[in-house]
């Protein structure tokens, strides 16, 4: 149960940091906007006012597309206004919102050609790009701020003078944007994924101790086992001799008699003192031979009640005498 659940939440933690991963990259918010205008009858001139191209900040890019080269003028906003006094154009005032570029059209009954639009001495600068033109702002930026300062310039867009001044126009700015939930997901994964593998650790360390307190226990049960079975077959072989295991003669000695076994019912010959004694034995143990049978009594013939000296009777008679001979 416990490596399960470490498992479960190893598995949690890499969904937590797999999730992290994803909002930074397949799910991350846009890294950049863009507004943008299509312009279907804009006259042969578009002008964006100054500071339009900073509504995003002085990083991104303007990408101008027309129906041939593209030239693009600045100059004083005064300068092109007076140049196009008598011109019906187009003018890019702002964004409306971060998708959307906002649009003016200025005299819509005014002439829709100009005459050579690049030659005039109004101007500041003058390039013309095949289509799609493309102005880095952080580049047009540090013109107008830079030891040539032109500052708040308006950009005049024309093409041949006689074709629309542009089919459409659009900035892009980088915006700092991401999901807010992201360091959560790698944190809090990252956290879960190191319980887990710490539980798993310790999990696989306690099943090895127990696996080897297994091994030992089993060890120790098949030494047993083999004692057991090593001490058997002496104890069956002695019970199927009929006598203890470890006897090895057929004599017995008892305080110091020594008797040589016969069938039951032979006499047993008794050695006491190299002095033999035949005693009959029945093998019933009805008459039991007393080993001291024969030994000399230690206070005279004359005191043996057991008849080896002069027979005085039995035990009780002999009693009976000598309270005689006392009275």
């Amino acid at each position: 149960m416990q490596r399960l659940l470490a498992v479960l939440l190893i598995l949690i933690g890499v969904i937590g940091l797999v999730l992290g991963r994803l909002g930074e990259t397949t799910w991350a918010p846009p890294t950049e906007t863009t507004a943008t205008v299509e312009l279907s009858s804009p006259g042969p001139a578009v002008v964006i006012d100054p500071g339009v191209l900073y509504v995003g900040g002085q990083e991104g890019e303007v990408t101008i597309e027309g129906s041939s080269d593209v030239s693009l003028i600045t100059a004083d906003n005064s300068d092109i206004e007076a140049y196009l006094a008598d011109t019906a154009y187009t003018r890019i005032t702002g964004a409306s919102d971060w998708s959307t570029l906002s649009t003016e059209a200025v005299n819509p009954e005014g002439a829709t050609e100009l005459s050579d639009p690049t030659g005039s001495d109004l101007w500041r600068t003058v390039e013309t790009k095949p289509s799609p033109y493309t102005v880095e702002i952080a580049d047009f930026a540090a013109e107008e701020h830079g030891d040539n300062q032109q500052a708040y310039r308006a950009i005049l867009v024309v093409t041949d003078g006689t074709e629309a001044g542009a089919d459409s126009v659009s900035i892009t700015w980088p915006v700092e944007n991401e999901n807010e939930w992201v360091p959560f997901a790698y944190a809090g994964g990252a956290a879960i994924a190191v319980i887990g593998l710490v539980l798993l650790v310790v999990s696989i360390g306690g099943r090895r101790r127990e696996d080897d307190e297994d091994a030992e226990l089993e060890a120790t049960d098949a030494a047993t086992e083999t004692d057991r079975a090593a001490v058997d077959p002496e104890v069956e072989a002695g019970a199927a001799a009929g006598t203890p295991a470890d006897a090895e003669s057929d004599d017995m000695t008892t305080d110091g008699v020594t008797s040589d076994s016969e069938a039951p019912g032979d006499p047993v010959r008794l050695f006491h003192d190299d002095t033999e004694v035949l005693a009959p034995v029945d093998g019933k143990g009805d008459d039991v031979a007393d080993p001291d049978a024969g030994r000399p009594s230690p206070t005279g013939p004359e005191d043996n009640a057991w008849g080896l000296g002069e027979d005085r009777g039995t035990p009780e008679d002999v009693d009976d005498r000598d309270s005689e001979d006392r009275r």
